[in-house]
């Protein structure tokens, strides 16, 4: 934990500053965190404001907006599954295409996600219309309701266990792949911006190990941008530190490209 070391003590040493240089720097102060934190806290009922430890707190903080929490995030699958493009990653009839947003000469952009729609079924979709088509011709072909109801009835209880069976493998697998998170939002006095912590459990609700909270980061940020640090406004509790390194000069684009589209609507 040398890192959770090193990165606290940067944070003791660095001054607060209480200036306001957000539109020049995309750097915030304390008092804009608690105005955004309040913004995100009306617009997102599942964030509150929390407090902390009476030797973890920050004294340029209120004492009841220490931090943000949200509780309980699920994560259904690993990273590796998702990115890998697993059978239960994402709906094969529903793509993403992503657009890079290019940032000013010497910084970073970002990547904007939408959503297209695939015309073209997938072999085993095609296979399934198929039966059901093969189904309700056998069914049209019954002149009688008695007859009808017999004939659904044949095997209906075998099929019926069978089925039930298998639902509870699902749920049973579902269940041992879902983690749960904890995501914290506290302030960086060393960055002067946000900073993000999570904080994940099994499906028990035991505390994952650092190892098993990696699986759900796309492994190259691992130890990189996301590292493990003890929380700082809790004692004796691990976490996945997002690294704010590059969140003044993103916010810094985003105001950018704000303002030119501000000013192409009223032109």
């Amino acid at each position: 934990m040398l890192r959770s070391k090193l990165s606290s003590l940067r944070e003791y040493l660095t001054p607060i500053n209480h200036k306001s240089n957000f539109s020049t720097t995309g750097e915030i102060s304390p008092e804009e965190f608690v105005e955004a934190g309040d913004y995100l806290v009306f617009k997102f009922p599942t964030w509150r404001w929390s407090s902390c430890p009476k030797n973890l707190q920050k004294s340029f903080l209120p004492e009841e907006k220490q931090f943000l929490i949200t509780k309980h995030v699920p994560s259904y699958q690993r990273a590796s599954t998702y990115l890998n493009g697993g059978s239960d990653s994402i709906d094969p009839d529903l793509l993403e295409e992503e657009e890079e947003i290019e940032g000013e000469e010497g910084e970073d952009g970002w990547v904007k996600s939408r959503k297209v729609a695939t015309s073209n079924k997938t072999a085993e979709a095609k296979q399934e219309d198929k039966e059901s088509e093969d189904e309700l011709e056998e069914a049209v072909e019954v002149n009688d309701i008695d007859e009808l109801i017999d004939v659904t009835a044949e095997g209906g209880e075998e099929e019926e266990e069978e089925d039930d069976f298998d639902d509870l493998d699902i749920i049973n697998d579902s269940n041992n792949k879902l983690r749960k998170y904890d995501m914290y939002i506290t302030y960086s006095t060393s960055y002067r911006v946000p900073k993000m912590y999570l904080v994940g459990f099994d499906s028990n609700g035991i505390p994952l190990l650092p190892k098993q909270m990696f699986e759900d980061i796309n492994s190259d940020y691992v130890d990189k941008t996301a590292t493990i640090e003890n929380l700082p406004v809790a004692h004796n509790t691990t976490s996945v530190s997002i690294h704010p390194c590059r969140h003044a000069s993103v916010m810094k684009v985003l105001m950018k490209h704000s303002k030119l589209k501000k000013a192409s609507d009223t032109l």
